[in-house]
């Protein structure tokens, strides 16, 4: 019986008001979205990565690695002797950039290994078009290179034709011997990499006698920890045993904190939706006020009407999640690209392969309904209880919903005041786990808590405006208007309140992180212009584009440094060496450079200090200069200690300063070059700074750079204002998602005014048909509904951009702390907060646009109707 007079009483309410409905399930859509394709595209690229190291492991189930620069290879013997380990297998990996023909200057990785043994434990297989002997002299040809069968189908190479790359700063002419597929499930990787035998790898990249990565498939019967403590005391120092797992969790770990505050923020989508749900439910138990109270009066129970507005609840929001999931994965396979293309840029280079979103769409879209319910439901708790408390005596009693709301806005204004002040108690504890959880939970309630402090806005908004403001022009029929249009927003605060949160969420989001971004961008800015003043820098023809592997083949030789340091107009050369460490399980780059030059014509940007004195002082005692970030990570201040792991063995060295830096988040410490090449015996550079003297022309010295070392060498020269504008190209194209995320929640805000003001319309057919028959035009009628969207919006707008300031100061003095460890100079544009406004007030009044010319279509007959 309850049931039947729940499915019929929700047909007839969803037949009634279809467009309310059909708005409230498109903004519940869009929120799910976001969450959806953040979610769906972050697993997708740390799934890529994942895939590229268990494809190149295969069987593996240990690996010795020994960093960028490689370690001897004679470490295989060891290691192959022990009883456990069944195979050995060596692997070189590269960074390389195609240097010709279609699609140049595209970057991949190359792997070498033994290709007569590695097929089967790397889950691959090569065709050709030779068998036997033939296939045999192909596969250990010292140019041979076998290509992976996704990039020759996009590169139109087949067997037989020509490959040229770069690596480094040389030129190699490979041929294509053969095309490379996967024989398992993560197929796609090895289909976008390219391989060589190890042998000729070798010969061919100058790296004899050296290793990347040695993978140990041992034996099932002995657990493997007992094998890998066995097996590392045998190991040089410098070198890591760990499992091929272990690398994708560090990777996890690294970005953790960027996909966190993606997918924080793509939350905002799901709340703004919340916000709509709740002002749905809300109207449509104002709207049928009198019919519940008939119901409760025949005997329905409280339950029966709770259970009535959450069933139809959660079937908009089954239907909104079930849309935005499928509008979602749409959505994630545009975003993948670019999260991998911002981690690459970020972190670590990411394979364009990887998995894909279609075997896992039924799960993404149930989960997806799942979620649109839930949200549903939260969202209609609140009113569904109120419609359940409904007395049956004073059902009919007209506007009783909106007189308790009013009497309720002062007791939520102190709720609103308390939340605020909760929501600074949460922003003083430090991170979990290198998270900020409690910095989240600040800003969810920053977000919320004005929402509370709305319906007595409204309600002084109407006060304001009852208040005798005679002028010249106050009896006008267009002031009569906006009058009656801020009485009629502020005489139903419990209707407009909630629409009025969600823009305020909305444009609160908007400001909040562009305030962060702009600032974060003049920092950076700063730091650019302070710190990164070589004129020019003398790099790889592939620098930056190529994937950031086998450092040490990359390198540039110190002797060009000197060649270029000979050229007229040369003031000074500068070695820039950069690779990767692990302190303390964390990823770190070390960087090595000429610091008594840094000290004359550079500096950096020190927390405290002068920098000239520093950097000498460095120098002098052979200490280490770190970043605030690693500095701040590991609880390192100047005048402690850091241990660093050479080839030689752990070293330590005195921190002498500790300076701002906004290249890597993973953190940077920085070694004289002297001191390091005496360490790590690396006679090769990254890049080389180039100073140019006061009274040459840097374009001239450019060319002579260009003209003098180029030769064999395949070198770039880029000037410093290139490098400023691909830095900040960079910055840009990481925020990108940020911006679309904004966008997304805004939307949904702007459904929302739509929505109550065409509620308001319907339920006021009578009050403007009246309006009509005592002499109103049509135009006036839009005017007024016109009028009342534009209060909203502004009303809206403001407590926005009160909320969007204190939200910029939490994320960039709390939840960016503690994610990443930067210092952001607070920067408060005004343009940005008046464009806010603006884009509020006008997007309003655009939601306002349907409604108010359907209000002045109205017949007045149909209007003064009787119910």
């Amino acid at each position: 019986m309850n049931l039947a007079v729940i499915r019929l009483l929700g047909r007839c309410h969803f037949t009634e008001r279809p467009v309310r409905t059909l708005i409230t399930i498109l903004g519940v859509a869009l929120g799910v979205s976001v969450s959806v394709a953040i979610r769906a595209a972050n697993v997708e690229v740390l799934r890529s990565f994942e895939s590229a190291v268990a494809s190149i492991a295969g069987r593996a189930t240990l690996q010795v690695s020994g960093g960028d620069l490689g370690f001897d290879e004679r470490v295989i013997v060891s290691l192959r002797r022990h009883p456990d380990v069944i195979v050995a297998t060596p692997i070189l990996t590269f960074g390389v950039v195609k240097a010709s023909g279609t699609q140049a200057k595209q970057g991949f990785k190359l792997v070498a290994l033994d290709l007569l043994e590695a097929s089967e434990l790397k889950n691959f297989r090569v065709h050709s078009d030779e068998e036997g002997t033939q296939m045999l002299e192909r596969l250990l040809s010292p140019t041979a290179v076998f290509l992976g069968a996704g990039l020759a189908e996009e590169w139109s190479l087949s067997i037989g034709d020509p490959l040229e790359i770069l690596l480094g700063i040389h030129r190699h002419a490979l041929i294509v011997q053969g095309i490379v597929e996967g024989t398992a499930d993560l197929s796609s990787t090895w289909n976008n990499m390219a391989i060589m035998d190890i042998a000729a790898a070798q010969n061919l990249f100058g790296l004899v006698g050296r290793l990347d990565r040695i993978d140990l498939e041992t034996r099932p019967g002995r657990p493997v920890q007992d094998i890998a403590k066995e097996l590392r005391s045998k190991l040089p120092p410098g070198l890591k045993m760990e499992r091929p797992s272990q690398r994708s969790q560090q990777l996890e770990r690294m970005v953790g904190a960027f996909q966190l505050n993606l997918g924080a923020l793509s939350m905002v989508g799901l709340l703004v939706g919340l916000l709509l749900v709740y002002n749905t439910v809300s109207y449509a138990v104002v709207q049928r006020r009198r019919e519940i109270g008939l119901y409760r009066a025949i005997g329905m129970a409280r339950g029966v009407v709770t259970t009535l507005f959450v069933t139809e609840a959660s079937l908009m929001g089954l239907a909104g999640g079930v849309g935005g999931g499928w509008l979602g994965v749409l959505l994630a396979r545009h975003l993948v690209s670019v999260l991998r293309g911002s981690v690459s840029e970020l972190y670590t280079p990411l394979p364009d392969g990887g998995g894909s979103l279609d075997p896992h769409l039924s799960s993404l879209l149930l989960g997806s309904g799942v979620l649109g319910m839930a949200v549903s439901i939260v969202g209609a708790i609140g009113p569904s209880l109120e419609a359940s408390r409904t007395d049956p005596a004073r059902a009919l009693a007209p506007g009783q919903y909106d007189e308790i709301q009013q009497i309720r806005a002062g007791r939520l204004a102190w709720v609103g005041v308390g939340g605020v002040g909760g929501a600074i108690l949460l922003a003083v504890p430090g991170p979990v786990h290198g998270m900020p959880l409690f910095g989240y939970a600040s800003a969810f309630f920053l977000l919320l808590s004005p929402s509370f402090l709305a319906p007595s806005l409204l309600v002084g908004l109407g006060a304001l405006f009852r208040l005798d403001w005679s002028t010249p022009n106050s009896g006008t029929v267009g002031a009569s208007l906006r009058r009656l249009a801020a009485d009629q927003v502020a005489r139903t605060p419990g209707r407009n309140a909630v629409t009025v949160s969600a823009l305020m969420v909305g444009v609160a989001i908007m400001l909040g992180v562009g305030i962060m971004i702009q600032s974060f961008r003049e920092t950076v800015e700063h730091w650019i212009d302070q710190t990164i003043v070589a004129d020019l820098i003398v790099a790889p023809a592939g620098w930056p584009l190529g994937v950031d592997e086998n450092s040490q083949a990359q390198g540039i030789p110190l002797s060009l440094a000197d060649d270029i340091a000979r050229i007229e107009g040369v003031g000074a050369v500068d070695t820039y060496r950069t690779i990767r460490l692990n302190v303390q399980d964390r990823p770190v780059s070390l960087v090595a450079r000429d610091l008594r030059v840094h000290s004359e014509w550079s500096r950096y940007l020190f927390i405290e200090g002068d920098s000239p004195d520093i950097l000498n002082e460095t120098v002098k005692n052979e200490g280490v200069l770190l970043s605030e970030v690693l500095a701040r990570a590991l609880g390192i201040n100047r005048g402690d200690t850091l241990s660093l792991t050479s080839p030689a063995g752990p070293v330590s060295f005195p921190v002498t300063g500790v300076f701002y830096d906004y290249a890597t988040d993973g953190g940077k410490a920085v070694l004289d070059r002297e001191l390091y090449r005496k360490l790590w015996k690396d006679e090769t550079t990254t890049v080389i700074p180039v100073y140019v003297d006061v009274e040459s022309d840097p374009k001239l010295v450019r060319t002579r750079i260009q003209e003098g070392v180029g030769g064999e060498h395949y070198l770039v020269v880029i000037a410093n204002h290139e490098i400023r504008s691909e830095i900040l190209a960079i910055f840009d194209r990481t925020f990108t998602v940020t911006y679309a995320l904004e966008l997304i929640a805004i939307v949904i805000a702007l459904l929302g005014i739509a929505n109550t003001v065409l509620t308001s319309v319907l339920e006021r057919q009578r009050e403007l048909a009246t309006f009509r028959a005592i002499g109103a035009s049509r135009t006036q009628i839009r005017h007024l509904v016109l009028w009342e969207t534009s209060y909203l919006g502004l009303l809206g707008a403001l407590m926005g951009v009160a909320a969007g300031i204190l939200l910029s100061v939490l994320l960039i003095e709390v939840i960016n702390r503690q994610s990443f460890g930067w210092t952001i100079e607070f920067t408060l544009p005004g343009g940005l907060l008046v464009e806010a406004v603006a884009l509020a007030v006008i997007a309003a009044v655009i939601a306002g646009l349907v409604p108010a010319f359907w209000a002045a279509r109205q017949s007045i007959v149909d209007g003064l109707r009787y119910e």
